[in-house]
């Protein structure tokens, strides 16, 4: 017979390696994602400004609805000025590892034509996100009603 502090021993080492193995099956921890996880409602302030009258700008409110598929985004959204709320069609484009969003295609992606003001060009588009925010800036050159800036902070 042996002794009982012998006995103990093989049953706790089994017990160990036991929980080592399955530790290392496809239970396990993964590898953190390349890209930084920015799915979620977003909301916050806008500022509309205008290059015709720089003195004056307009304050609306802004939500992105951000949908992530790895590195690709799509993102829908409203803006608010006046108690009047104006849904922003899908845009769609990647997101790098620092947070930094490339339009593909949507809203933000090129040239339209406006019957008050001619065409209409994104000269700057940039959406950052870092942690739980996000930072917007669109510049548009709008033909005879000169040049637009959207600036918004959001948050998750």
């Amino acid at each position: 017979m042996m002794p009982p502090n012998r006995r103990c021993r093989f049953p706790l080492a089994t017990a160990l390696l036991a929980l080592l193995v399955a530790a290392c099956g496809d239970g396990g921890p993964t590898a953190p994602s390349a890209f930084p996880q920015v799915a979620g409602t977003y909301n916050g302030q806008i500022t509309l400004s205008s290059s015709l009258a720089p003195e004056e700008s307009l304050t609306g409110q802004m939500q992105l609805v951000v949908v992530q598929d790895g590195e690709q985004l799509t993102i829908t959204g409203s803006i608010t000025f006046f108690g009047e709320t104006t849904e922003q069609p899908a845009i769609t484009g990647t997101i790098d590892g620092n947070g930094s969003f490339t339009v593909a295609s949507g809203e933000f992606a090129g040239t339209d034509v406006d019957p008050e003001c001619g065409t209409s060009t994104v000269t700057s588009f940039t959406l950052m996100f870092s942690g739980s925010a996000a930072t917007l800036q669109v510049t548009l050159a709008s033909g005879s009603c000169g040049t637009f800036t959207l600036d918004g902070e959001l948050t998750r």
